[in-house]
C-alpha cells in the first residue's frame, strides 16, 4: 500500500479545515454603517459594533425582593446584567438562575450587579421573590429580583433590550441574559444554556469591569444584533431616543455618531421668509465663536418635501455654513415630527416650529435650550457647552 496517500489525505483535511475556518470567521460591512457582521467558528453570528452605536438604557424603577424601591440609576458607574424569569417556572427559569449564580461566583467582583426581572408581576410579590432569591443565596447588594407595573416590565424588555415580553404567555420570555456597561450602554446578549456563550460572557464581563473611561472610538464584537438597526416601522418605536436622517450631501446621519461630542440642534425650513434665515445667519456667526467652545451644529428641516438634499446644500452655502461642523438634515416627515416632540421636547410642523437652540451632551441627552435672540442666553449656552465637554460619564436624567 502506498503510504503517501494517507499523508496527502491529512494534508487535504487540514487545507479544507483552514478554508472552512476562514469563511466561518469572516466579516462583512453592513451597508457602510461601520457595523461588521462576524460569523465565528461555531457558526454564531455577531457584529463588530462601534461603541458609540450601542443603545443607552434609560433608568427604570421597580420593587426589589425586600419590598424596597429599586432605581437602576443607582447602578450608574457599574456594569450590570439583566435577565427575565418568573418564580413558578419549574425548570428553565431555575436553571437560568443557577447559571447566573455560577457566573456571579466565577466573576467574583462586587462591582458587577445582577438584575432579574419577573414577567409575572401578579404573583411574584416581594415575599415570593425574597424566598426565591434565598434559594440562590442572592444578596440584594449585588443581585436583585424585581417586580413592577406590567407596562414598565414590557417597556424595559421590549424597548431597552429588544426582547419579547408577553405577560399573558409567561413561557415565551427570553432565555438571553444582557449586559450593560458602566456608561449605561447595552453591550451584549448571551444564551445562558450555551457553554460557548457563557465562556464569552465571562470574558466580556471581565473587559467591562476593566474599563475606566468610555471607549469612544473603539469597536466590539457583540450578539446585540439590534445595535444601530434601522426599524422598518416607526410605530414599533414607542419613544425616539436617537435617530437617522440624511445630510445635505445625501449621506446617512445617525445621531449616535455624535457620541463624544457636544452639539446644538435647531429646526427650520428653507422657504421660511424671516425667522429661520435670521436664525441660521446667527448660527453662521455662532459657528465661528464656537471655536473656543467645541460644538457641532445640526439643523433639521421641518419641510422634507421641499428641502431635498440639494436644496439644503444650496441653503447652507447661502447662509454661510461651514459643513465641516454644521450639518443640515432631511428625511421622513413623520420621523422628523417625532424627533422634535420626543427627542427635543419641542413642537415642529411644516410651517411652524420651535425657534430655540437645543444643546445635546456627549451621550445624546438634551441638557438645555436657549433663545438665540437673547445675548445673555448665548453666554449661558457657552457655559453649559464647556461643562458638557468636561463630562467623562453620562449624567443621570
Amino acid at each position: 500500500m502506498n503510504k503517501t496517500i494517507p499523508i496527502l489525505l491529512w494534508i487535504l483535511v487540514f487545507i479544507f479545515g483552514g478554508i472552512t475556518f476562514y469563511y466561518l470567521k469572516t466579516k462583512r460591512d453592513v451597508g457602510g454603517s461601520g457595523i461588521t457582521l462576524v460569523t465565528n467558528e461555531t457558526g454564531v453570528q455577531h457584529q463588530q459594533i462601534p461603541w458609540k452605536h450601542f443603545q443607552h438604557v434609560p433608568p427604570f424603577e421597580m420593587t426589589n425582593q425586600d419590598g424596597e424601591q429599586f432605581d437602576s440609576a443607582d447602578l450608574s458607574g457599574r456594569p450590570y446584567v439583566v435577565s427575565f424569569f418568573f418564580a413558578e417556572c419549574p425548570t428553565i427559569c431555575r436553571d437560568l438562575n443557577k447559571q447566573i449564580q455560577s457566573l456571579r461566583e466565577r466573576v467574583d467582583d462586587p462591582e458587577l450587579s445582577f438584575v432579574s426581572i419577573s414577567v409575572d408581576p401578579k404573583n411574584d410579590t416581594p415575599e415570593v421573590l425574597n424566598r426565591y432569591a434565598a434559594d440562590f443565596d442572592a444578596d440584594v447588594k449585588d443581585w436583585v429580583f424585581l417586580n413592577g407595573e406590567p407596562y414598565k416590565i414590557k417597556e424595559v424588555g421590549e424597548q431597552s433590550f429588544h426582547v419579547a415580553i408577553d405577560l399573558d404567555n409567561l413561557a415565551t420570555h427570553t432565555e438571553s441574559i444582557m449586559i450593560v456597561d458602566r456608561w449605561g450602554r447595552f453591550r451584549d446578549r448571551f444564551k445562558w444554556d450555551d457553554p460557548y456563550d457563557m465562556k464569552r460572557f465571562l470574558a466580556v464581563a471581565k473587559d467591562l469591569l476593566a474599563e475606566q473611561e468610555p471607549p469612544l472610538n473603539e469597536s466590539f464584537e457583540s450578539r446585540n444584533l439590534m445595535a444601530a438597526a434601522i426599524p422598518s416601522d416607526l410605530s414599533s418605536i414607542k419613544w425616539i431616543r436617537d435617530f437617522r436622517l440624511t445630510t445635505q450631501d445625501d449621506q446617512p446621519f445617525f445621531s449616535r455618531d455624535l457620541t463624544g461630542e457636544v452639539w446644538i440642534g435647531n429646526f427650520f425650513f428653507s422657504t421660511c421668509p424671516s425667522i429661520c434665515k435670521e436664525q441660521n445667519e446667527y448660527l453662521a456667526g455662532l459657528q465661528k465663536r464656537l471655536a473656543e467652545h467645541p460644538a457641532q451644529i445640526v439643523s433639521i428641516t421641518t419641510d422634507a418635501d421641499t428641502d431635498t438634499t440639494s436644496v439644503l446644500r444650496d441653503y447652507g452655502r447661502t447662509v454661510g455654513a461651514d459643513f465641516d461642523s454644521w450639518t443640515f438634515l432631511t428625511g421622513n416627515k413623520t420621523l422628523i415630527k417625532r424627533i422634535s416632540a420626543e427627542f427635543f421636547g419641542a413642537h415642529a410642523s411644516e410651517n411652524h416650529h420651535s425657534s430655540r437652540l437645543f444643546v445635546v451632551d456627549r451621550w445624546g441627552q438634551v441638557r438645555g435650550d436657549f433663545d438665540w435672540q437673547n445675548a445673555g442666553d448665548e453666554v449661558k449656552m457657552f457655559k453649559l457647552i464647556d461643562e458638557l465637554n468636561s463630562e467623562s460619564r453620562p449624567a443621570i436624567q
